[in-house]
């Protein structure tokens, strides 16, 4: 789990990125947001943008977190997961994009300001991404976003919705090797196995469990905030509902989080203060077990006294959970952080020590692992101790490295096992008389997480670039020989370069190994992860853009989870309009 203090660093170095990532959220910010000219000659006047193509995601392997900070220019908090998400201006007034891909996955955006003056602003938009082959994952959402400037503070407001349908497409595992049920099940069918939970089914109606699963979300947030330039107090304020249901699991959350961020000018420091209401509420269709309450609440509360010079600050503070009804009922944790830009502009040494309550809704449990076993709902993730120590180094312009430790007492590590079905009966051969389903359980255990990592970023004038980024985490979880499912060693490196003023091209490499699976009580050895992206697009007029993305070229045939592997080489092709 990464700090806040170095979520405020990633973010801030990620707006300075653009050009060096692949996520689909990332590269839509380029087209985007308001365009701001890069002057490469002192007086030269740069024309109007054409449309350049953001990167074609995929579906891959969810990756550790890597705490890299590298630059600190302001204080940009992260959005969680619950908040909606509020989309930047397009290039020019609205933005479309279309691509198809083989195998079959499709790709679509739209993006419009419905409403845009002095002081109202109201957006739109559309997205959808899709594999439509026997890996079946698809997400649409749409969104409406409305922002007023009142002449002493900003009212904002917006509401979404998101469809998710995707099916259980992984394979299971006996003692020795992974099987198709299809395989098992027309010898076998009538055997019959045993849950965790002690209850009996065949092993034709444990091949026949829901195949699919379909997850609604809906959200709505309204707030208000002071606006930058305020003198006094800063504040930003706000009220959101979030709704998730799995259709097929016949589960619903409700939940209500209340957030207010509040400091003003104290001996011209700034002292102040965080909170957070949370209200969560479940419901089940059918008559079966659930691993957390029906109704909770959760209150986090964060004072800090934070103190800026010209070349360093120091912030000072403490953070505290309170939870009612569900989980450990206190949670308290530093919050100390520091930077000293010793040579500003080349050389400075950060660090801290804080922790953190991560609120682990049934919602954001499906988008850590969706095929996790209806009836599971992530804890909330306690880690009482993360302190962190980094130094960042820039020798020339635009070359940035930074190296950092980082040392994690975790409480309650959530781990990822394949669910177990077991037999008795002779009939069955040795080797699925344990059977290893393609859902997953949780279990959890104290842990400690000790990395260490570097990132390297260089940009040349906005036209070439090169990043890397790698860590090594050293886990130590109680009980248990691995930290399942997650990686020892991590790495991302890619780049990019604009050929001239309408060709660009990127590429990407992505490697992760360490991971081991737990089938009973033997550790499984996960293929590591060797996945090479690259992409390119050309700009045929100022409104329109052509592209194509040649994913996971070394066919490598990886497991996102244990039991699930991903795609093989794939392509697609598009085109982007503005307008």
């Amino acid at each position: 789990m990464k700090t806040s203090i170095l979520s405020l660093f990633l973010i801030a170095f990620s707006t300075g990125m653009i050009w060096a990532q692949d996520s689909l959220k990332n590269r839509n910010v380029t087209v985007e947001r308001e365009y701001q000219p890069i002057i490469n000659d002192a007086g030269k006047i740069i024309t109007t943008p054409r449309v350049i193509e953001p990167v074609v995601d995929k579906t891959k392997a969810i990756y550790s977190d890597i705490s890299t900070p590298l630059s600190i220019s302001s204080n940009i908090q992260t959005l969680p997961p619950e908040e909606l998400e509020h989309l930047p201006t397009p290039a020019k007034k609205g933005f479309a994009r279309v691509g198809l891909g083989y195998p079959l996955n499709t790709l679509a955006d739209f993006i419009y300001p419905l409403v845009k003056n002095e002081n109202n602003r109201l957006d739109f938009t559309l997205r959808h991404l899709g594999a439509l082959n026997d890996k079946i994952h698809s997400k649409t959402s749409a969104s409406l976003q409305y922002d007023h400037l009142f002449p002493t503070f900003n009212f904002y407001t917006g509401v979404g919705g998101r469809h998710d349908f995707y099916n259980y497409y992984g394979r299971v595992f006996g003692a020795e090797k992974s099987y198709g049920m299809a395989d098992i099940t027309p010898t076998y069918g009538n055997a019959i196995y045993t849950t965790p939970e002690d209850n009996t089914l065949t092993l034709r109606q444990l091949s026949g469990f829901p195949l699919d699963e379909t997850n609604w979300r809906l959200n709505f947030t309204a707030g208000a905030r002071s606006l930058p330039d305020a003198e006094s107090l800063h504040y930003d304020i706000s009220a959101n509902y979030n709704l998730f249901t799995a259709v097929t699991g016949k589960l619903t959350e409700n939940q209500l989080l209340l957030k207010g961020n509040f400091d003003v000018p104290f001996n011209y420091n700034r002292l102040g203060m965080t909170v957070e209401i949370h209200n969560l509420s479940y419901g089940s269709g059918v008559n079966k077990p659930v691993n957390f309450p029906l109704s909770y609440n959760l209150i986090k509360i964060n004072p800090f006294y934070k103190l800026v010079g010209d070349e360093w600050f120091v912030r000072l503070g403490v953070k505290t959970g309170l939870s009612l009804g569900h989980g450990q009922v206190f949670t308290p944790s530093p919050d100390v952080s520091a930077q000293w830009n010793a040579v500003p502009e080349y050389f400075s040494l950060y660090g801290g020590v804080t922790g953190d309550l991560a609120v682990n809704t049934l919602s954001r449990t499906y988008e850590i692992n969706r095929y996790i076993s209806p009836g599971n709902r992530l804890d909330d993730l306690y880690t009482p101790i993360d302190a962190f120590l980094g130094v960042k180094l820039s020798p020339v312009y635009n070359l940035m490295f930074d190296v950092y430790g980082d040392y994690q007492i975790i409480n309650n590590q959530y781990l990822f096992i394949n669910r177990a079905y077991t037999t008795t009966e002779t009939a069955v051969m040795p080797d699925i008389r344990n059977l290893y389903h393609n859902r997953f359980d949780v279990i959890y255990a104290p842990a400690t997480k000790l990395s260490a990592g570097m990132r390297v970023n260089y940009d040349y004038k906005n036209r070439y670039g090169l990043y890397a980024k790698g860590a090594y985490h050293s886990w130590n979880v109680e009980n248990q020989e691995h930290a399942w499912q997650l990686p020892t060693w991590d790495a991302d490196l890619g780049g990019y370069a604009k050929i001239n003023n309408n060709i660009s091209i990127n590429t990407q490499f992505m490697f992760q190994d360490g991971r081991f699976a737990r089938l009973g009580n033997s550790a499984q050895k996960m293929k590591p992860i060797y996945d090479w992206n690259l992409g390119a697009s050309y700009a045929y007029l100022d409104w329109l853009s052509v592209f194509v993305k040649l994913n996971n070229i070394l066919n490598s045939k990886y497991d996102q989870y244990s039991g699930y592997q991903v795609q093989g080489i794939n392509a697609m092709v598009g085109a982007s309009f503005s307008f």
